[in-house]
């Protein structure tokens, strides 16, 4: 129950027919808790019982979360302990932050930032590809184009790489998420994409808290774009007993 809570509170769209669901879920996990393990009983306990209320009101809770916050503090902090400075600390920090800001404010303004980052690569040939591949690159590529492969990229600072594992579409009512795995990042026509291989998604196992998935076979090639548009994270996939499954911990939706 409770791992469901967070699948919903880590969501990056909350949809508000999800909110009374939730609100009930929020409810009956603070019963039990009271019923049966009372001595645990926390004020953290009791205000997860109020979260409906605050995505109401201030929208996501990962909007709202203290992790940046303390990460924030942490840096005054240590500036703290290393300067050993103890007449005037604030006047220290604030000196220290501002030079610090505008160190990193010239750094960015002199540097490219390009939305596609890719440190190294290699030339190949068309042939070199398998069956399957030549025959869903052929209407894009001839024989004679470049093509340029590469065993990872960053877009936008999410390292996309081999064998990773993404989510490329949510179907039915259920919102049930379609997987793909990435065989290939290549360039070609100075534009990269990710041929790769979707999965098929058999069930939800709520012991592991993962889909069941198994190969297909079928290959799609994606531009490395719109690899992220409904999930910003690559996946791993693990295997089980001769089973692979998939974890993902938020609850996904359409946009």
């Amino acid at each position: 129950m409770l791992r469901e809570i967070i699948s919903y509170l880590y969501a990056d769209v909350i949809r508000k027919s999800w909110l009374p669901y939730l609100d009930a879920l929020c409810k009956s996990f603070y019963s039990l808790m009271v019923e049966r393990l009372s001595d645990h009983v926390i004020p953290k306990v009791h205000f997860l019982t109020e979260y409906c209320r605050s995505i109401e009101k201030h929208g996501l809770p990962i909007l709202n979360s203290c992790i940046r916050f303390e990460s924030k503090h942490q840096y005054f902090k240590q500036i703290v302990n290393r300067s050993l400075n103890f007449k005037n600390p604030l006047l220290t920090m604030s000196k220290r932050h501002q030079l610090r800001k505008c160190l990193l404010n010239k750094l960015e303004s002199s540097r490219f930032s390009a939305s596609i980052t890719v440190h190294s690569f290699k030339s190949t040939e068309f042939f070199k590809f398998s069956i399957p591949i030549q025959r869903l690159l052929h209407k894009d590529v001839s024989q004679t184009d470049s093509i340029y492969e590469s065993l990872s990229i960053y877009y936008h600072d999410i390292n996309i790489k081999q064998r990773s594992v993404f989510v490329h579409d949510l179907v039915h009512t259920e919102e049930i998420p379609i997987f793909c795995q990435i065989h290939h990042l290549l360039k070609i026509k100075d534009k990269w994409f990710a041929v790769a291989e979707k999965l098929h998604t058999n069930s939800f196992n709520e012991n592991l808290w993962a889909y069941e998935v198994e190969y297909t076979g079928k290959l799609v090639k994606i531009e490395i774009e719109h690899c992220l548009d409904l999930f910003a994270h690559c996946l791993d996939i693990y295997a089980v007993q001769q089973t692979y499954y998939i974890n993902i911990l938020t609850r996904l939706t359409k946009r």
